[in-house]
């Protein structure tokens, strides 16, 4: 232990208590009389904390565990901002935060000083039960305590129906692994499910058995801290809900009662906050015996099948269950340029070329969206995958003499289970109207001059209503420089090569001293440049950008470039239709 840390914390009112005179049911608690903890006392509105402080890894670069050892009576079980299930005191996002490592003095107090300020701050929210309260923001189901996983594959809402099904799979170690699997409802169209389960290796036995009954419940609460929390049985989520809306209350126990089933998913969206759910059995005996009691009345009244439903013996088993969303919006959500602009699951795409560029591009493509919806996103090459390709590819030897195109849809199509309409020609590209008139967008990543004009051409032989956008991706200069182009039909491929300020011979002016015949090698027949594939992997995700851009109101550039040889790259600019541009100026 550090001397200078030592007296800092002293100072700051914490006292050293030895490891084994922590109350022994504490999480922390140790039996070796060398562990010790820095514990000090808090004082807030409500009570005291006891707070002690578990040093860990680097005291310079590892801020301190704060774990509670004792707190208020009022406020045991109860739900508090920022204290977990295992009084452990979230004070600060550590991967977020900075500081100076080199002064232990300064990060020690203000460690000492956010502490009271984070259970001042929990105070609070315990008083005002304000449920848009910051301090509850995004931490609600990090409290719930869940004993099992659930994963929603559908976005989940009022107008959605839902069905659950049970997976499970024994692991090498001989341990059972179980995941509650939630789909959208469609008598028997379990594709996705299918889908789902080869990734996650789970066989499919489990779709002999039935569906579990899902049910969305909207909650609105009027309050969160403070709660009662986590429920422990389906009485305590219905005397959650009767305190915080009663109309999720009552949508909980209308949907169970009028289901007639045994197994239920209740999944409640609380606003504001992450998703919730749990897993009940209802005992059916419980409720045909009591039946009657629910039809005494014309309308039996919700405190009657409330405690009909609380009652000890309708509810045989109750489990909390996480949920993660795994739907399409949210696996895409973190790779758009910025909020609200949307994905390629709506886009028609072809990608000419699956070489290095093309390998590369067509894995981030889908990771916009790109086949993972109603449109499709077609990849062609005629090539196949040999070993000399392995190197600057993004296929393994898996694919040796396979089909460049199908072997990537394949890998693709075996990568999330949101991907489904992906296809691989082995063929190259038909440059015709009425091909090009199928897509949206068509992604030149062949590096081939020839084809790039030839593209450029033909596409302005198409009206402006069913012309897609062009995007020429290519490596310059033998492996010198990435560079990508946008052709939405205010210049083309041609206008880049004949521009006089730039290039000349169609050779970008900055590699005119190239001698490209030295630097070009023949091997199993075929011509290649030696270079890394850092260029390509550059050369793609400016593609990938380019393409994210396209789903944007205004394109913000149409050429973009990236020098690797140690010289300037030009910004990101919007290219000009050239004069002497044959292609543009013989439509």
């Amino acid at each position: 232990m550090s001397q200078e840390l030592h007296h800092v914390l002293l100072s700051c009112g914490y006292k050293y208590t030895p490891a084994y005179r922590i109350p022994k049911e504490a999480l922390i608690y140790k039996k070796e009389p060398q562990s010790g903890y820095y514990v000090k006392h808090y004082k807030t509105r409500i009570g005291e904390f006891s707070v002690a402080l578990v040093l860990c890894g680097d005291i310079h670069t590892e801020l301190p565990v704060a774990y509670i050892l004792d707190l208020p009576d009022v406020l045991r079980g109860r739900l508090i901002p920022h204290v977990s299930n295992e009084k452990l005191l979230c004070y600060v996002e550590q991967k977020e935060a900075d500081w100076d490592p080199n002064n232990l003095d300064s990060l020690y107090k203000d460690v000492d000083s956010q502490i009271q300020l984070t259970l001042d701050n929990a105070m609070d929210s315990m008083e005002s039960g304000d449920p848009y309260d910051d301090e509850l923001e995004g931490e609600f189901s990090q409290y719930w305590n869940s004993e099992e996983k659930l994963f929603l594959l559908k976005e989940a809402n009022r107008t959605v129906r839902l069905t659950t099904w049970l997976c499970e799979k024994t692991l090498p170690n001989g341990e059972s692994d179980i995941e509650y699997v939630t789909i959208k409802d469609e008598k028997g169209k379990n594709e996705l499910l299918a889908k789902w389960s080869t990734h996650r290796e789970f066989n499919d036995n489990f779709l002999k058995e039935r569906p579990i009954s899902t049910h969305y419940i909207s909650v609105n609460p009027n309050r969160l801290a403070g709660v009662i929390w986590p429920p422990k049985r389906l009485s305590d989520i219905l005397n959650w809900l009767s305190n915080v809306d009663h109309n999720a209350r009552n949508k909980v126990i209308e949907r169970i009662l009028t289901s007639g089933k045994k197994r239920h998913i209740l999944l409640f969206d609380v606003y504001n906050q992450d998703m919730l759910a749990v897993y009940v059995e209802i005992n059916p005996n419980t409720i045909a015996k009591n039946r009657h009691k629910l039809k005494s009345v014309k309308k039996s009244s919700i405190r009657t099948q409330m405690s009909l439903l609380c009652g000890k013996y309708t509810c045989t088993k109750f489990i909390r269950l996480s949920v993660t969303k795994a739907d399409r919006n949210t696996l895409l959500s973190r790779n758009a340029s910025r909020s609200g602009v949307g994905n390629l699951s709506d886009k028609r795409v072809a990608l000419i070329g699956c070489g290095t560029i093309g390998g590369y591009l067509a894995s981030l493509l889908l990771r916009s969206g790109a086949g993972c919806g109603d449109k499709y996103f077609h990849l062609f090459d005629s090539d196949t995958f040999a070993p000399q390709n392995f190197a600057r590819h993004a296929l393994t030897a898996n694919e040796f003499g396979h089909s460049k195109a199908k072997a990537l849809a394949k890998s693709l199509l075996s990568s999330v289970h949101i991907a489904e309409n992906i296809k691989g020609l082995d063929m190259n590209f038909p440059i015709t109207q009425s091909m090009l008139s199928k897509y949206d967008i068509v992604i030149d990543a062949t590096g081939r001059p020839p084809v790039s004009k030839r593209l450029a051409s033909t596409v302005r032989m198409i009206s402006n209503g069913r012309r897609p956008i062009i995007i020429h991706a290519f490596n310059d200069g033998n492996g010198r420089a990435s560079k990508v182009l946008v052709d939405n039909g205010s210049q083309c491929y041609g206008c880049m090569v004949m521009n006089p300020e730039t290039h000349r011979a169609e050779t970008d002016l900055r590699f005119g001293h190239i001698n490209h015949m030295d630097e070009r090698h023949t091997s199993c027949g075929s011509t290649f440049t030696p270079y890394d594939a850092a260029v390509s992997h550059i050369t793609a995700a400016l593609a990938q950008e380019a393409v994210l851009n396209t789903l944007e109101p205004d394109m913000i550039w149409t050429y973009n470039e990236h020098m690797l040889d140690g010289s300037r790259s030009k910004k990101p600019r919007m290219l000009k239709r050239q004069p002497n541009c044959a292609i543009c100026h013989a439509v």
